[in-house]
């Protein structure tokens, strides 16, 4: 060091300058950055210091206290520990700072017995001398703390709630005992000999605490847990003949490999692999919601295509949807099926699903359909026992494959094995202390080797994966440890060149990497991320671009060890380089919804955390908006929620949000919470969103013949012309196109859907768009087009709309199933409905819980089957009652009392129709004449002649003012039961002719044998 007065050099720790005599200037401290750290405090005060302090001089007392202070400092530090503080006559050490080891906790018990047992040698000194002894009492506590790695920074070490708990078990053990926290005996296990010190009541805590009375240590059979990752495959002979039984099954062809962590599932999975040279794909499921529910599937897939080509029809479903996004788009059925055939071309190929318990409902029904598809593919799962905890009715889905423990012999083989093994290893009773304390974990052995090869003293190993893997990653030099740390921001796999963008982007967005300790510049990550690489941290793929952490749990142990400040920094920052390379909304607002909460935990009150979460609820806003687009249901769920939660209602995120989440509550049948949403919306909105809001509750709550959703969509209808909202005209022209599709006139309505279709293309809006062919599909059904027309119309939309779009399949199919029924095209009817419903499932759709069934319904009726259309319709009106949608009640109502009377059960038809008559307000034409032709038919069964009469006019004269041949002759058929049941079979003759030429003018074959059957059987009766 040089004086800054003169130059000249100065002596280490001068406080002058020799040469000149000017004050030496001390080089400015920069403080170490603060951790997270898990850690283990202890606490020892003396006991009944006020006593003795009345019975010794002062200076007697002082040198006691003194030497009592030197004894415990020295215990301390002898065990690795760090003095922090000295508070009255207390002691307040930590274990983990400023160096971490794998055994801190054990450490700090082993220095908390030999305090005690060092204070029992300064007692007889002090009895000899001074007719005195000294008692101490010790609390320890293990747990995450917030930390500075610098020994000298005394007084600010460590906080948290950790210290406090420490300090409070200190306070209620009695005088020479040791009190310990859960933690800390979960830390140290079996190596600990304890006991129950009974729930203590720690000021400050709400619940009872479970304290621990320590009673000692075992010596050196304490279990271990240990790891390191590149290392020789030993055993497992037994599992890999399982592996190639399940390779040659010929039936479902998945094995889920499960163990805990460490055992070596996928070790296994790629050692099978490479002995059989099987081709292959890997994906890896992950626990949060930055891709679609497939994702881990499509990068199996992709792995496996490579760059082969497949058919063209199965790589054009897969590409529109499992390749793009990783949905299930057009459907998971479809996906599969594209799948299957695409799988087909390849010579029995693996694909592998690592970390399997993270996996989504949707991932797993795909992986189960695969599996016992026609393709010889053979889905090979690995997952943490959570999978099953979780969701246990996986276990029948396929076999199972535990993996066990190595064997003592084969841990020995592992051992001999290894690549690195260094002059440590060959100490005597070394290697044979590493394998006892591996106790057959492949992962505890390998971690064990790795440590001593890298010159590390192996004797104090932690009990658990997280507190070696801490041990290794503070053992790194400082801009190893601050890769893996920014790397463990952006996620489990990272870009060379993100990394890079991160590291040049400085703290609090200053310029300056992370990784420039030297001033080097950015070029330091690639050297760096080589040096980790053989550390066995990270792995690189095969072009050295991308990486990924050799373990989830060396991710997790650096993430963890950010403090909160830092984390927010880097998510941050972590969102805007990955938004210059084009990152999906979902990941940006994840990382910007992360440094968010981070900032708000921590009180940061400032307009930068205000920034950050509008930032945040605006991304993950419009990616739930894209999600709900590509109808994966339950990821726009987790999206749109999580963006409601971080906007402010009323600001632009969470009215976006809002509005779209509550669709997809209705969508799921969580109608009253939908509803709610719309409500705040339209309060808060607006005048655009706000007209939005009003529809969809007007669509709730329509009213009879959907009146108030028309008069609604009248309403808004300009204000959507105005603003060019190609989403609100499309809906608003439905609502208005549904409305006169209630009262009969399917022509107006087609020039309103047509209108409605093009506006929701433009929009990009697929439940619209669905939502508007389905209304199609139904004016082709009951409209002037005959059915021949009809249904290849309707095919011709799908072949259009529906490919890629599970939603468009729904709708079209409903109304396709009709048409093809009213052919008495059976078979096909059934496999339209049969897919309809299989997609309904797929997607969620709780209203297909009620519209489903009235179409099968519809069928059932139409092919002679009127019992099993009102079961049909009984489940209909169950789901609408459990769905509170109570406005589609009416309309199943009546079709149900219809089915009643077509079998011949008129009572049950009363119970339905019994109070309704002639002056039943507000119906439309096409509900009038339905409900007046059923009472007719029921009045005449009762022999109330006039009544029957009146009420079968009344339904000819509704029917007459729609444009639905239909209609017409369901009115004509009507009034000919109603004159066959008075006894009057030429009046019914007549009316069944009428019929006959409406069903014909249609195409209505069924109809059309329904109506030549009345007509005999009146001619049987004349």
């Amino acid at each position: 060091m040089n004086c800054p007065s003169c130059s000249g050099e100065l002596p280490t720790g001068a406080r002058f300058c020799p040469g000149c005599g000017s004050p030496a200037a001390a080089a400015p401290a920069r403080p170490a950055p603060a951790e997270r750290r898990l850690v283990t405090l202890v606490f020892c005060d003396l006991v009944g210091s006020t006593a003795l302090s009345g019975r010794l001089d002062p200076e007697a007392l002082r040198a006691v206290t003194l030497r009592y202070f030197e004894l415990m400092t020295a215990r301390i530090e002898a065990h690795g520990g760090t003095v922090e503080k000295f508070v009255g006559d207390a002691v307040m050490a930590v274990f983990g700072i400023p160096v971490l080891h794998e055994d801190d906790a054990r450490r700090a018990l082993a220095a908390a017995l030999d305090m005690r047992t060092a204070l029992a040698g300064l007692n007889e000194e002090l009895t000899a001398a001074l007719g005195i002894r000294l008692d101490v009492r010790i609390g320890v506590n293990t747990g995450e703390a917030v930390a500075s790695t610098d020994a000298s920074s005394r007084q600010a070490l460590v906080s948290g709630e950790v210290v406090n708990i420490a300090a409070r078990l200190e306070q209620h053990a009695a005088a020479g005992e040791i009190l310990i926290g859960p933690d800390t005996l979960h830390a140290v296990g079996p190596a600990a000999r304890t006991e129950d010190a009974g729930p203590l009541a720690l000021k400050g805590l709400s619940e009872l605490f479970p304290a621990h009375r320590l009673l000692g240590l075992r010596g050196d059979d304490d279990p271990a847990l240990l790891r390191r990752f590149d290392t020789p495959f030993i055993g497992r002979e037994s599992q890999l003949t399982l592996l190639d039984g399940a390779f040659e099954a010929t039936g479902p062809r998945l094995l889920t490999v499960t163990g805990e962590a460490g055992l070596g599932k996928t070790r296994l999975i790629h050692e099978w692999l490479r002995r059989t040279g099987a081709r292959h794909g890997a994906g890896r499921c992950r626990p949060y919601g930055e891709s679609g529910s497939l994702a881990a599937l499509a990068e199996a897939v992709r792995q496996l295509l490579g760059s082969a080509e497949g058919p063209a029809t199965a790589l054009r479903t897969l590409r529109a949807g499992l390749l793009l996004d990783g949905t299930p788009n057009p459907s998971l059925a479809d996906t599969c099926a594209a799948l299957g055939e695409l799988l087909a071309g390849f010579d029995a190929p693996v694909l592998v699903l690592d970390d399997f318990h993270w996996a989504t409902e949707a991932l797993r029904e795909a992986v189960t359909r695969l599996a016992a598809g026609p393709a010889r593919v053979l889905v090979l799962c690995a997952a943490r026992p959570e999978l099953l905890e979780r969701t246990p009715e996986w276990a029948a889905a396929g076999p199972l494959l535990p993996l066990p423990g190595l064997s003592p012999a084969e841990s020995a083989r592992l051992a001999a094995g290894l690549a690195e093994v260094s002059a440590h290893l060959q100490q005597p009773g070394t290697a044979a202390r590493l394998l006892e304390r591996a106790e057959g974990n492949p992962l505890h052995l390998e971690q064990l080797h790795a440590m001593a090869a890298e010159g590390r003293d192996p004797g104090g190993l932690p009990p658990t994966v997280q507190a070696l893997l801490g041990a290794r990653i503070d053992a790194l030099a400082p801009p190893e440890r601050t890769a893996l740390s920014l790397a463990a921001v952006v996620g489990r796999e990272f870009d060379r060149a993100e990394l890079t963008g991160l590291a040049r982007s400085g703290p609090e967005g200053q310029p300056g990497g992370e990784l420039q300790p030297d001033g080097a510049g950015a070029d330091t990550v690639r050297p760096t991320l080589y040096r980790l690489t053989r550390r066995r941290l990270v792995e690189p793929d095969r072009g050295g671009a991308r990486y990924r952490f050799s373990s989830g749990l060396v991710q997790e142990v650096s993430y963890q060890g950010t403090a909160k400040r830092v984390r927010a920094d880097r998510h941050e920052r972590a969102a805007e380089v990955l938004a210059s390379r084009g990152a999906t909304d979902a990941t940006l607002g994840g990382h910007l919804a992360r440094a968010y909460r981070y900032r708000a935990q921590l009180g940061s009150l400032e307009p930068r955390t205000e920034l950050l979460r509008r930032r945040a609820a605006a991304h993950l806003a419009a990616a739930g908006a894209q999600a709900l687009a590509r109808a994966d249901l339950g990821w726009a769920d987790d999206l749109l929620t999580a963006a409601v939660e971080l906007a402010r209602e009323g600001e632009p995120a969470w009215l976006t949000a809002a509005w779209r989440l509550a669709e997809v509550r209705l969508a799921t049948g969580r109608t009253e919470e939908g509803q709610a949403l719309l409500r705040r919306v339209a309060e808060a909105a607006g005048p655009v969103l706000a007209a939005h809001a009003r529809l969809s509750l007007a669509v709730l709550d329509p009213g009879p013949g959907l009146a108030e959703a028309a008069r609604t969509a009248e309403e808004v209808l300009p204000l959507f012309e105005a603003a060019g909202d190609d989403l609100g005209l499309a809906r608003a022209c439905l609502r208005l196109a549904q409305h006169q599709q209630l009262r009969g006139r399917h022509g107006a309505a087609e020039v309103l859907l047509e209108r409605a279709l093009a506006h929701a293309v433009r929009a990009g809006a697929e439940p619209e768009r669905a939502a508007a062919l389905g209304a199609v599909g139904v004016s082709l059904w009951l409209g002037p087009t005959p059915v021949p027309a009809a249904v290849e119309r309707c095919r011709a939309l799908l072949a259009e709309h529906g490919p890629t779009r599970r939603t468009v399949r729904i709708t079209l199919n409903c109304p396709l199933a009709v048409l093809l029924a009213l052919r008495e095209d059976w078979a096909g009817a059934r496999r339209c409905l049969a897919e309809a419903a299989a997609l309904g499932e797929e997607l969620g759709f709780a209203e297909a819980l009620v519209f489903l069934p009235v179409f099968r319904a519809t069928v059932d009726s139409l092919a002679g089957h009127p019992g099993r259309a009102a079961e049909q319709l009984g489940a209909a009106m169950r789901a609408c009652r459990e769905l509170g949608a109570t406005t589609l009640l009416p309309a199943v109502t009546r079709d149900l009392a219809r089915a009643h009377l077509d079998d011949g059960d008129p009572a049950a038809a009363r119970a339905h129709l019994g109070g309704d008559g002639p002056g039943t307000p507000g119906l439309p034409p096409a509900d009038a004449a339905d409900l007046y032709g059923s009472l007719a038919r029921l009045r005449a069964l009762e022999g109330r002649a006039e009544e029957a009469e009146q009420l079968a006019e009344q339904a000819l004269a509704e029917a007459a003012g729609t444009d639905s041949p239909v209609l017409w002759a369901t009115a004509a058929l009507d009034r000919a039961r109603t004159a066959l049941a008075l006894g009057r079979p030429a009046e019914a003759g007549r009316w069944a002719g009428q019929a006959r030429h409406w069903y014909t003018r249609k195409g209505h074959l069924a109809g059309l044998h329904r109506a030549a059957d009345l007509a005999t059987t009146t001619k049987e009766q004349r």
